[in-house]
């Protein structure tokens, strides 16, 4: 009885969905293909950019001026059975459904045609919902009854948004290649066919290399249907593309806007993005953003002689994750430099910025500690014989020494200490997502990673060893004003303790002072230098503010700088907006606070108090031992005894030794690791010697 009742219960239930779904059915023959705006604020409610959806150029066609390239094209990687079903491929639904079952989330899509239809011109919801996919199922049945199957394809063709402000495939012809819809070849067919499953993450200006491997899904698509031949599709993969990218825009932050709009296909789907008519309320804020690109400007200005023809900066709030700056390229519209292409996404190798990692963790793991003594020595590593830029060996110095200085070999010798795979595993759980090699360069920054998971990483460190992942969308409303979403953002995650995090700020604060950067603010700061100058980084946080900045050559010619160092990223980038965009913009930086439960004491005078199993590096006799008097952070249980008054001829102190140029190891003396694919305009720099990992 009971099992009668609650299957009538559900019964009920699917019956009322049913009624409720088609009493509130549109009329099907009421297309609208005009779509609506989609605005996108800051967060102070400032207009950022304001977007038709349906773009700015819509040129409707007869279907006989699309090119059959791209009719076929599209129906083969949308769907394959278009002309045989009534509106819904029911064989696509269950597999889909049996597929989502196994794989225990949404992974598969089933929407033919009619329903992508009846979702862009008819139903205007971008939330994905049980009761949407209903009502897109009977609203495509009803089209199908009420249209010819070419007609459905037509106004298909004719509403669907290609990106670049493109909707209709007329208007993507123009703007990708400068031609007629009904001319596009094979290949130019299939890369536009696949831009409406991802408009941003598959545009070809900004990740070309996914808009090929889109392509050549397609192209094989085509195959599998027989449209063309294998021959065929290879020679189409193979077929060198001319874009062009007529566009006009107007924003005020078009790479943010670029990033925003990814958010909102990954979250709602291109097509519901497509149809617009909401808006959008964002973590940006303009005042900030509007420093952010005067700093660049000024970075340009000063490094441009040198080759910086390129450059980026980005700031994020460590305690929510949220992006408050991002300006992804020195020049959006300059295609010299591949403008368009967003830097703070896209791989590039952190030189000596990767290093606090590397620390942090051998600290954490008591395997060693900021007053223990490291053995700036070149010599040989895994990888080969190592040495910093000056060829000086300041010989024992302390590993707090060591970081500040930004010394090579001390780097090497905590990521041994630490354990390789330990630092990449850690590396990870601060925020980095790219794959990191399993090698001891990689504490120097051999292996790519992206500003913005950087940012995420030395976010912890501000923010008492707290992981907050990026945001960039606050609230998403309709055209009535009426909450859609208001997306929660991921949840924070405690990585290290308060007290593991600030040793590394307690090393890092005195940064701008050491390498006179001229910071007026109380920043932390760590910068980073690779092979023959290809990136020069400098990353700075506040308790309340992380920042980036990089500079490079994206443009023509040889992509090597003429001696750009990270520090003199610091030195202008970071100086203008620290020193003059935040007083402008009214932001107050927050003072570092010193958390309860570590425990003052001087140097080490030799690695006792470190596992001996791990013990970096041979305990220096007194006379080799540091002559710093500065005081030193240890964890409880970590800390050293005082060490023993030096001999009259101790090692050279830091400040006779350092060059006044930060070091980088120089061209061949490593032997090269295999280059890595890099999606960023130019190709990040292989480590034929190690990247920097000083200044």
């Amino acid at each position: 009885m009971l099992a009668g009742i609650v299957f009538g219960l559900i019964l009920l239930l699917v019956l009322g969905t049913f009624a409720y779904a088609f009493a509130t059915l549109p009329d099907p023959s009421r297309l609208d293909l005009t779509g609506g705006d989609i605005q996108i604020f800051d967060r102070n409610n400032h207009l950022i950019e304001q977007r038709n959806a349906q773009g700015v150029r819509v040129i409707p066609v007869e279907l006989k001026d699309i090119s059959p390239n791209l009719r076929n094209a599209t129906i083969a990687v949308e769907d394959r059975h278009f002309y045989q079903h009534h509106g819904v491929d029911w064989g696509r639904v269950i597999k889909a459904g049996i597929i989502d079952v196994i794989a225990r989330r949404p992974s598969q899509g089933a929407s033919t045609i009619t329903e992508q239809l009846a979702k862009i011109a008819i139903l205007q919801s971008p939330k994905k919902t049980i009761l949407r996919k209903l009502r897109e199922a009977m609203v495509a049945t009803a089209l199908e009854s009420k249209y010819s199957k070419d007609d459905i394809l037509r106004l298909y063709l004719n509403s669907i948004y290609y990106g670049h402000h493109a909707t209709g495939v007329e208007a993507a012809a123009e703007t990708y290649f400068g031609k007629h819809a009904k001319d596009l070849t094979v290949g130019e067919a299939a890369l536009l066919a696949g831009l409406p499953n991802g408009p941003t993450y598959f545009d070809p200006a900004l990740h070309e290399d996914r808009a090929l491997e889109r392509q050549a899904i397609v192209l094989d698509a085509m195959v599998n249907s027989g449209m063309i031949t294998s021959a065929q599709a290879e020679q189409a993969k193979n077929e060198p593309l001319n874009f062009v990218f007529k566009e006009n825009r107007s924003s005020q932050a078009p790479h943010f806007v670029d990033y925003v709009f990814e958010q909102l296909e990954a979250t709602y789907g291109p097509s519901a993005v497509a149809k617009g008519g909401f808006s959008v309320t964002t973590t940006l804020d303009l005042n900030l953003q509007k420093a952010a690109e005067q700093a660049v400007a000024v970075g340009q200005q000063k490094l441009g002689p040198l080759g910086a023809d390129n450059g980026d900066f980005l700031a994020m709030d460590p305690k929510t994750g949220q992006i408050l700056a991002m300006v992804g390229s020195a020049d959006f519209l300059n295609n010299d430099i591949k403008g368009q292409f967003n830097v703070v996404t896209g791989l590039r190798q952190p030189g000596s910025s990767f290093k606090p990692y590397a620390y942090e963790q051998a600290f954490r793991s008591r395997k060693l500690t900021m007053g223990n003594m490291l053995d700036d020595t070149s010599r040989h590593f895994a990888n080969g014989q190592f040495h910093d830029f000056d060829y000086r060996d300041m010989g024992m110095i302390t590993a707090h020494q060591a970081l500040l200085l930004s010394r090579n070999i001390p780097a090497l010798e905590t990521m041994q200490a630490a354990g390789v795979d330990n630092v990449v595993n850690f590396a990870h759980d601060m925020g980095i997502t790219t794959p990191l090699k399993s090698e001891v360069t990689t504490a120097i920054g051999s292996s790519e990673v992206r500003m913005l998971d950087h940012a995420v990483g030395y976010g912890v460190f501000a923010n008492g060893g707290m992981r907050h992942d990026p945001v960039s969308i606050i609230e998403v409303k309709d055209k009535d004003g009426n909450t859609l979403d208001k997306p929660n953002a991921p949840g924070a995650k405690q990585v290290i303790s308060a007290q593991e995090a600030y040793l590394i700020t307690f090393i890092l604060k005195d940064y701008s002072s050491q390498w006179n950067l001229g910071w007026n603010k109380p920043f932390a700061g760590k910068s980073g230098t690779t092979n023959n100058y290809r990136d020069a980084w400098m990353m700075a946080y506040s308790p309340n503010l992380v920042i980036g900045a990089w500079v490079g050559h994206t443009g023509p010619g040889n992509q090597d700088m003429n001696g750009v160092y990270g520090t003199m990223v610091g030195s202008s980038v970071l100086k203008d907006f620290i020193n003059n965009g935040l007083t402008q913009a009214h932001f107050s930086v927050e003072t570092f606070k010193r958390p309860e439960g570590l425990i003052d004491g001087p140097p080490c005078a030799n690695n006792a108090n470190v596992s001996p199993s791990s013990s970096p590096s041979p305990s220096p006799s007194p006379s080799a031992s540091s002559t710093s008097s500065e005081k030193e952070l240890y964890l409880p249980g970590t800390e050293c005894k005082a060490a023993p008054t030096p001999s009259p001829t101790p090692s050279p102190s830091p400040s006779n030794l350092l060059s006044p140029l930060p070091s980088i190891v120089p061209s061949g003396i490593t032997p090269s690791p295999s280059p890595s694919a890099s999606s960023a305009p130019t190709p990040t720099p292989t480590p034929k010697a190690s990247p920097s990992a000083s200044p």
